[in-house]
């Protein structure tokens, strides 16, 4: 056991700060898996060679033995390697162990993990019953009270002393039993003590998660993982990369729970959770998965194969081991736009300053009530780009498009072989393999942009680098890079050998999606990964899909990573134990009186555990107060409590009309 003065001097050690530099990989290059050590909660192991596990959590309430078995034997029997329940107090924590009991008895022996919020107490009886027990640094020994307060170093240091009362007690007990801890970091219930020292930033979690890892090795327990969980996927990336970073700075090596909490239903929830999710997996970090969405806990299992299939990366022949000098590689915490050449003239243009274009295939495939539903959508929001491969059939059905600057007049990239003719009022998508020296010169005089598709399956990343320079004469080149494997280490290589180019041309990530599964988690996985670290400047899906579809997906993954605002951006919770309403009816009844908001943030929220402080970054909050009651927000503040559930949608409605921010459908 430590000494007083050992104690002492601990608590001292984390007034220093610890300053990120972006060393959370040794090579952005390369899939690299990250090493770590081997956590077992019952007899799953999680980390180390085990593969990457896959769980979710239970909805009912955690003293209705007979639901929550039973959602529990449909969750196992899914896919699920762990079930997490709710354990709000002693009195569901006890219950834990006739669940365990029961589950035993019909043979589903699978790890338990109990979720605890604000009850060391409640932790302490969990422990005895379940495998794993996660507890929140933000308010395991901390009520929240978004108060501001200046800590001087000696009080920093006392509130220290006194989370470490708190915690020892569980951790000593983890370790009599053999059990394992997660330390689970929420971006929305920080403490107010790290929120008044580091921020509501990625830091701040970093740190949360850092005192209480070291106070459990004080007592050498290391049977933990740890999560770094938020609704927005760029600050869920930032911190867990930075958390990497910390770790090998102070030489952990604990396993790693990757989600996106609040990540909402339908494809929103899923293209949201495959950015943020999918991005780590791309770097190698996480071993193990939840999809939180607002639907059944049973539809998170198929959700989280699907991101486990899109990122298992297929190795091509790329051998690079260079540090990276870009500094959007270097800077892996912040989004800064890779610095580009302009490819053409307006509203043709793409790359440098401007925003990240929008591509959708021309509408051909359609007609009748879909025609008229896909024309609409590009009226309402326009697509920066329309591709087309046949010039003469799309000239026919839609000469609008071809309007020279009319008001229904759309940018149209023309996909075609024959290259003879190039109308002047479009742009060029070509293979790379097609370009000659004769055509190279002649693609050189266009000043529309080029849109240049590189098939780099057999490619070495020298040969890339070669070609790219080659093809550096176009003065509009956009280049796309063409690959059945990842896309991701090339683009960030090919970054890398730009860098100091100063006709570096603009990237269009293209895609062509072979099924709907391919557009919801394998396209965001890369995409996202990519263009979170400023890499891409215009988004695209071939015709391999239906062209609105492929257009919405396009618009939604922008949304997203929030490059691009189209619609209401909602965020809601998956749901769980503590839950005071129905959140699946309810966020779908929000979401059909508000979807029309564009740039509108809107939380639904089940319970206030996470609803105040996860909805912080929304423009408004709906969360459950108590049964049957609503609290509404704005921004942070309360502005109406504890409203009947049967009028809180119209409440809703009219607090967005008195800040000036509705508009009628």
């Amino acid at each position: 056991m430590p000494s007083t003065g050992e104690l002492l001097s601990f608590y001292r050690s984390f007034l220093d700060t610890f300053v990120p530099q972006g060393d959370y990989t040794d090579s952005p290059f390369l899939y690299q898996r990250r090493q770590t050590r081997e956590v077992k909660a019952g007899a799953i192991g999680i980390g180390g060679a085990n593969p990457v596990r896959i769980q979710s959590m239970t909805t009912s309430d955690t003293c209705d033995t007979d639901a929550v078995v039973a959602e529990a034997i449909a969750l196992f029997d899914a896919g699920a390697e762990l079930v997490r329940l709710t354990a709000q107090g002693p009195r569901e924590a006890k219950n834990l162990e006739v669940i365990r009991s029961r589950l035993n008895e019909k043979g589903y022996t699978g790890p338990l993990v109990a979720d605890i919020h604000f009850s060391p107490r409640a932790a302490m009886i969990a422990v005895e019953y379940v495998e794993k027990v996660r507890i929140n640094p933000g308010n395991f020994a901390d009520t929240k009270r978004f108060e501001q307060i200046e800590y001087t170093d000696d009080e920093y240091v006392k509130e220290l002393e006194r989370i470490h009362d708190s915690f020892k007690p569980l951790v000593l007990r983890a370790k009599e039993l053999g059990r394992a801890l997660r330390i689970g970091v929420n971006h929305g219930s920080l403490s107010d003590r790290i929120m008044n020292r580091y921020g509501d930033t990625p830091e701040g979690m970093v740190e949360s998660a850092i005192e209480f890892l070291k106070i459990a090795e004080l007592y050498d327990f290391r049977d933990m993982v740890v999560s770094m969980k938020a609704s927005n996927p760029h600050v869920m990336i930032q911190a867990y990369r930075m958390l990497v970073e910390r770790f090998r700075k102070e030489k952990m090596d604990y396993p790693l729970h990757l989600g996106v909490t609040e990540a909402g239903d339908g494809r929103d929830g899923r293209i949201k959770s495959a950015i943020g999710i999918g991005s780590l997996l791309l770097d190698g970090i996480g071993d193990t998965i939840r999809v939180s969405l607002t639907e059944d806990a049973v539809y998170e299992i198929p959700a989280a194969r699907e991101i486990l299939r899109a990122t298992m990366v297929e190795q091509q022949n790329w051998t690079i081991q260079a540090k990276a000098e870009n500094e959007s590689l270097r800077s892996p915490y912040r989004i800064q736009r890779r610095r580009t050449t302009t490819a053409g003239i307006a509203p043709l243009d793409c790359g440098a300053s401007r925003p990240v274009r929008a591509a959708a295939p021309m509408p051909l495939d359609l007609d009748g009530p879909a025609l008229n539903a896909a024309l609409e959508a590009f009226l309402k929001n326009p697509p920066d780009y329309l591709f087309v491969n046949d010039e003469a059939a799309a000239r026919r059905r839609f000469p609008q498009f071809f309007g020279n600057g009319e008001r229904t007049s759309l940018p149209v990239i023309l996909w075609s072989d024959d290259t003879t003719e190039i109308p002047e009022d479009c742009g060029l998508l070509i293979e790379a393999s097609r370009i000659d020296s004769t055509l190279l010169h002649k693609l050189s005089t266009i000043k529309h942009p080029v849109f240049v598709r590189v098939n780099i399956d057999r490619m070495s990343p020298v040969a890339l680098q070669s070609e790219a320079e080659r093809l550096s004469v176009i003065p509009c080149l956009v280049l796309a890079l063409e690959t059945g494997a990842n896309p991701v280490y090339p683009y960030r290589w090919l970054t890398e050998c730009l860098n100091q180019n100063r006709r570096a041309a603009p990237f269009m990530l293209y895609y062509t999606p072979a099924d709907d599964d391919d557009a919801l988690f394998r396209m965001p996985s890369e995409a996202g990964a990519l263009l979170l670290s400023g890499i891409g400047d215009v988004l695209a899906i071939g015709p391999t899909m239906r062209s609105d579809i492929a257009y919405q997906t396009v618009l939604d993954i922008l949304q997203a990573t929030r490059l691009r605002i189209t619609k209401t951006e909602f965020i809601s919770c998956p749901s769980c134990g503590r839950t005071l309403f129905d959140l699946q009816s309810t966020t779908a009844r929000i979401k059909e009186v508000t979807g029309h908001l564009k740039g509108v943030k809107i939380a639904v929220m089940g319970c206030i555990v996470n609803g105040p402080g996860e909805m912080a970054d929304a423009d408004f909050g709906y969360v459950g107060s108590a049964p049957g009651k609503i609290n509404l927000y704005r921004g942070k503040e309360v502005i109406r409590k504890n409203i009947d559930s049967e009028i809180a949608t119209q409440e809703l409605i009219a607090l967005i009309r008195e800040s000036g921010m509705w508009q009628d459908p």
